[in-house]
């Protein structure tokens, strides 16, 4: 049966490089459009970046806050970047030939705390979590807060994603433990998956056998798989005592692919759950996204951004790659 690996350049070059800007600092986040080659970054400096994946230059570069950048997103059909940062306020700019601002306003009263967001698939609503408090706001009705969630999450809110299967819901990952499951109609939470003993990260929902997954990613050196169904852990990746800091549902293939913050990428099948490979990137992994039509998925790293192939090969299950100065190429800006 056929494997699904990550390689580094020195098994068989299909890392492709590295794309680094020194000035700007640390990356933090990361986002890739779907129907562009793009790539947007969010940085520790507030600097936002949108980077050309195809010729590893940047294309934008812009300062949205004196803090840091938390969170990065397209807003593809409407050519807007929309950036959350840790003073709670939210950036949208229009993507052309330069970063121009659409709007800047403040989701939550409080400073200094983490503030995640997504972005609907297809109605215009974003939201944003900051400090335990979700909201729901509506471009087309000039960015009004249409709900307010009831605050049942009691610490920083590090992840929302909207279920791709039914958009009407999302979940949310916190630092007080747990993982939400919420719909848009109701200030209420469904239900509560309670399993992980440490600060959750991040999360991605994915398919199997026919059914919805969720995988979450904590600082208790585990990813979890949920069953939507049941409600339960029904899988634990172990990550060997290392914070699994991004965890992402590849949208085409049957993979899972987990970030350290060993600096560590590992892909596992999303059928068995076993691992398939590891790859060492040199710095905490921060961001994990899929690149437009193809195999290649986007790390984002403390030092910038590599991307690498996934390729469908025999017989490479289990070992591992790494990566070093002298197997990446990095572009300066």
């Amino acid at each position: 049966s056929s494997i699904l690996v990550v390689v580094s350049l020195l098994l068989t070059g299909m890392l492709f490089g590295q794309i680094i800007d020194d000035t700007v600092g640390w990356v933090l986040c990361m986002d890739a459009h779907q129907t562009e080659p793009l790539i947007i970054t969010g940085h520790e400096s507030g600097y936002v970046q949108i980077w050309n994946s195809d010729t590893q230059k940047v294309v934008a570069s812009i300062k949205v806050s004196q803090d840091i950048v938390s969170k990065v997103k397209f807003i593809a059909r409407k050519r807007w970047i929309v950036a959350a940062s840790r003073d709670c306020f939210v950036h949208v700019y229009k993507y052309e030939k330069e970063l121009e601002t659409v709007t800047s306003f403040k989701v939550h009263d409080g400073d200094f705390v983490w503030c995640s967001l997504d972005v609907h698939p297809t109605q215009p609503y974003v939201l944003s979590g900051c400090f335990g408090q979700i909201k729901l706001w509506d471009w087309d009705q000039d960015w009004n807060c249409i709900q307010t969630f009831e605050k049942e999450h009691s610490d920083d809110i590090r992840e929302l994603k909207f279920n791709p299967e039914d958009t009407n819901s999302f979940a949310s990952a916190s630092d007080d433990y747990t993982v939400k499951v919420w719909s848009l109609d109701s200030p209420k939470s469904k239900y509560t998956l309670f399993g992980h003993s440490h600060h959750v990260y991040c999360l991605d929902f994915f398919k199997r056998d026919g059914q919805q997954y969720l995988i979450s990613g904590s600082r208790d050196d585990t990813a979890k798989i949920w069953d939507l169904q049941k409600k339960e852990c029904v899988h634990t990746l172990e990550h060997e005592y290392e914070v699994v800091c991004y965890v992402f549902a590849h949208p085409s293939l049957p993979v899972l692919i987990t970030g350290g913050r060993d600096g560590a990428v590992r892909v596992w099948s999303s059928t068995d759950f076993r691992l398939k490979k590891k790859l060492e990137v040199g710095a905490p992994v921060y961001g994990l996204a899929c690149l437009m039509g193809s195999e290649r998925v986007a790390v984002a790293h403390f030092d910038g951004v590599s991307v690498m192939e996934i390729g469908d090969e025999e017989g490479q299950g289990g070992c591992e790659g790494s990566s070093n100065e002298n197997s990446i190429a990095a572009i300066d800006s």
